[in-house]
Order: structure tokens, then C-alpha cells, then sequence
């Protein structure tokens, strides 16, 4: 199914530039691509902005009229599962809707009305008199001949002289007002480019401070020696990892990359400048067979209660591979005889999961319980989540030594720390995909039950199950002794 849904807030101009503030109340809307359909709507659902989870696009708090986070994902999964009937009913007659057809079939449906599978005709556009086309003619005169007067200086610039009248930061806001509108870009995807302008200006002011106090960024600056510039600003003034810059230049080439096309300038001396990076691939936190055993039998004080509910929610992850997300979302009626079945939050994938013992158990443990919102499991806000699991995993005697490796630059950085540091509710989804992997369950098998779409995604998991099939392999060596 080519269907992608995306939930975002509304967001509110300011200066010229895209800009997610602390809204109160703020419209959430949503986006459907569905083939060359395109489709924008409102949820008519709010919430104040530091309610809401951009990443996860999930509200993380209730709204001004009393309605619940789960009440509102809820109502968003609702949606989506609207968006995936109607493309049903376009698929089962093999027709491809435009934009127009696919909304008007998506409301009906979400009207509650019953849609047959016959999709609707196209709209015929009335005829209009000769009159009436000689008026629409002479009014579309008038505003090209308006706009243009208005653009008169903006086309100047885009024949050379842009450097001297239009300022690099108002190209910019462009760029992502454009690349967005035409990508669908989430406003996490909006706040790299910001960020982006952020770094520019951090640099203008940098040079201005260190005695250029008439310097200022164009887009000649960004040859062999600006790039480099660039890059050292990034790696000494703000401090970022390699790995970090790598991502920050890329970005930076993007936009210049747009800007060349689009005519804003002449110079393509960026695309030269392709720096090696030294850095390692980052490792992957995961729980072996043994320490989850470790931690499913560790008896745990009378005194820290609230760490039983924590412990049966990491190990759902640990034993059905969802996300924090998904299981924060899992309800009574996605619980079927001998699977679950869970339209990602993340991805919007929908997902069939088989039960095993360990998971079933942990829902019958729950199946009575009167959980909020017709919940299926008592799962907490992530960040307490994470907190308890340092301290529940710290208790257990999770405190092997971890070193992190990065670099800054030509410098190597070790970061040493103790195992139940680094673990979080994520690492319930890595500990399913390793040690699936590592039983030597095909990675394809794997990829159905946790949504990845290609190998890439899989390959970090791949190489970390490889190893632990060597070690495994080893003790063959001690049976044939």
C-alpha cells in the first residue's frame, strides 16, 4: 500500500520564516500521499505545542477541552485507518485518484457514510460563455502584470546579481518554505534547516567578533576555503561530533545545491569540498539471552513496587520488538487470539505481530486490569520509563563497562560507561531484533514483524548477530572436547 500519513501542528509565520513556537491550542493537521494524490487536512484535534511529540507525531498531553493524549492518538489512528479504506476502495478497481477524488472519497468515509467500491467520477468544470472568458483572460493580464512589477527586483537577482540584493538568509527561508511544501517535510525536518540558518549566522557573528565587523555571509564565501570555515565552526566553536558535522554539511550542501539550481548564484565551488571524516559505527545497546533471563527472575524490593509494571512493559518490547510509541498505544481490542496487530505511529505501518509465551503471559497479566483509555498494558510517560529502567537495570547488576568511541575531528574520545546507563526503552526493540537475528530467524522474517523497509536499516543488527553466532559457534569447540 503507497500510503504515507503524516501528523503535524500547525505552524505560525514568523519573521519571514517557518517557525514552531509554544502555541496554545495549536491545530493539528494532517498530510496523505497517496501515489500522485496529495492531500491536506484538518484533524479539527488540539494541543498546546509543548504537548506534542514531533518525532513520534503523538500528543504526550491533554488539550484545552479536556480530551487525553491517548483520546487524541486515537482519534489520529482513526484517521489513518479512514485513509487506508479509501485507498481500498481505489485499489480494488485499480484506478489511480487525484487529489480532488481522494479527499472527497476520505470525507465521505470519515463522515461516517457508506462508500461504494465504485471511486467517483472526476468533476466536469462548466462551460463558461465567451464573455466570461474574455473577463477570466483580461483578470489574469492584470495580475501577471502585478506580480511581475512586484518580482521586478527578486528576477533581477536571479540573473547574477544576488549576491549584492538578496540576502543569503532570505534565500534560505525559501529554500525550506519550498523543499518543504514539495517534500512534505516534518516539522523535525524544519527545525534541521533552521538550525542550519542558526549555524550560518553563529559564524557571521563569529568572524565579526574575532575583528571582521563588517563581514557577512553570500554565497561566493562558500568555496574550498568557506566550507572548511564552516566546518571548523561547527567542530571547535559548537563542539559537535564528526559524526554530527558530517550530517550539518550535507545539509548546508543541500541548500546550496538548490540555491545554484534555482539561479541564485554562480558559484559551485562547494561541491569540491568533500571532507573524510574519521568516525566508527555507533554500537548497538542490546540484552543477551542471559540478561534477560537475569532480569525477568531478579526479585525486586518491596520498597520499589512501581518497578514490576516498568519490567513487564521493557520486556513486551524485548519480546515483540515494538517501540516506545507503539506499545505506549497498544490497546485491549489490537489483541487478538495469537498476535497483535498495530499500525506503527513512527512509520504508519501496519503490522502483524505473532505472540509468544513470554508476551502473551504479560497480557493476561493485564487483560483484567481496568487500564485508562482501554489500554493494554500500564505504560508511563518515556522519560520516567527511562529513569526507572537505569534503576531497576542498575539493581539487577547490569553494570558492565560500555566504551563509546567517537571523534571530534582527528581526536578519538572514549566514553566509558556502565551498561544500565545506556539502556532505555529503545533498546527493548534492539534486544528483539539481535537476538531474532542471532537464532537465525531470516532477516526478511524479522523485517515483517518490525516494520524496517530495507537492509540498510537492518545491516548494524546483522553485523552484532553475526558476532554473537561466532561465540556461539565457539562452544562447539568445549562439546567436541
Amino acid at each position: 500500500m503507497d500510503l504515507k500519513v503524516k501528523f503535524r501542528l500547525k505552524s505560525r509565520k514568523l519573521t519571514g520564516s517557518l517557525r514552531l513556537v509554544n502555541v496554545p491550542n495549536a491545530l493539528i493537521t494532517m498530510r496523505i500521499a497517496y501515489k500522485s494524490a496529495r492531500v491536506e487536512l484538518s484533524t479539527g484535534l488540539h494541543v498546546d505545542s509543548f504537548r506534542w511529540d514531533d518525532f513520534a507525531q503523538v500528543a504526550i498531553g491533554p488539550n484545552r477541552d479536556g480530551m487525553s493524549a491517548d483520546q487524541i492518538n486515537a482519534s489520529m489512528m482513526s484517521l489513518v485507518k479512514n485513509a487506508q479504506d479509501t485507498v481500498e476502495i481505489f485499489e480494488s478497481q485499480h484506478v489511480i485518484p487525484t487529489s480532488e477524488q481522494f479527499k472527497e472519497t476520505f470525507e465521505r468515509l470519515r463522515s461516517g457514510e457508506t462508500v461504494s467500491l465504485q471511486p467517483p467520477k472526476a468533476r466536469r468544470k462548466p462551460q463558461k460563455s465567451r464573455s466570461e472568458v474574455a473577463d477570466i483572460t483580461c483578470s489574469k493580464q492584470d495580475k501577471t502584470q502585478s506580480k511581475s512589477q512586484i518580482n521586478t527586483n527578486l528576477e533581477k537577482t536571479r540573473k547574477g546579481e544576488i549576491n549584492k540584493s538578496l540576502p543569503l538568509w532570505e534565500v534560505a527561508v525559501e529554500f525550506e518554505n519550498v523543499c518543504g511544501r514539495q517534500n512534505n517535510w516534518t516539522e523535525s525536518t524544519h527545525e534541521k534547516f533552521r538550525a542550519m540558518r542558526n549555524h550560518l549566522k553563529g559564524l557571521r557573528d563569529y568572524k565579526r567578533k574575532r575583528g571582521l565587523k563588517t563581514f557577512d555571509l553570500n554565497f561566493d564565501y562558500f568555496d574550498d576555503e568557506g566550507m572548511l570555515s564552516y566546518l571548523e565552526y561547527l567542530r571547535d566553536v559548537k563542539n559537535m561530533k564528526n559524526t554530527t558535522i558530517e550530517k550539518n554539511m550535507e545539509f548546508l550542501r543541500w541548500f546550496l545545491r538548490w540555491s545554484l539550481q534555482k539561479g541564485f548564484h554562480k558559484n559551485a565551488q562547494f561541491e569540491v569540498f568533500r571532507p573524510k571524516f574519521k568516525k566508527t559505527q555507533r554500537k548497538v545497546i542490546f540484552l543477551t539471552k542471559k540478561e534477560i533471563k537475569k532480569l525477568e527472575n531478579y526479585k525486586i524490593p518491596e520498597t520499589k513496587l512501581y518497578l514490576y509494571r516498568v519490567r513487564d512493559v521493557f520486556l513486551f518490547c524485548c519480546y515483540t520488538g515494538l517501540r516506545y510509541s507503539d506499545v505506549y498505544n497498544l490497546k485491549k481490542y489490537d489483541v487478538k487470539s495469537d498476535h497483535i496487530e498495530v499500525t506503527t505511529m513512527k512509520t504508519f505501518d501496519s503490522l502483524k505481530i505473532e505472540l509468544n509465551d513470554v508476551s502473551r503471559r504479560i497480557l493476561e497479566k493485564y487483560k483484567s486490569f481496568d487500564l485508562p483509555n482501554n489500554k493494554a498494558l500500564p505504560v508511563i510517560n518515556n522519560s520516567k520509563m527511562n529513569k526507572y529502567l537505569h534503576e531497576l537495570c542498575e539493581m539487577a547488576g547490569f553494570d558492565e563497562p560500555i566504551r563509546q568511541t567517537y571523534y571530534k575531528g582527528n581526536e578519538r574520545i572514549d566514553v566509558v560507561k556502565p551498561k544500565y546507563e545506556l539502556i532505555g526503552t529503545h533498546t527493548g526493540r534492539r534486544t528483539f531484533i539481535c537476538n531474532a537475528l542471532g537464532m537465525g530467524i531470516p532477516p526478511q522474517v524479522v523485517m515483517k514483524w518490525t516494520g524496517h523497509s530495507d537492509y540498510k536499516a537492518m545491516k548494524p543488527y546483522i553485523d552484532v548477530a553475526d558476532e554473537i553466532k561466532i561465540e556461539a559457534m565457539k562452544k562447539f569447540n568445549e562439546f567436541c572436547q
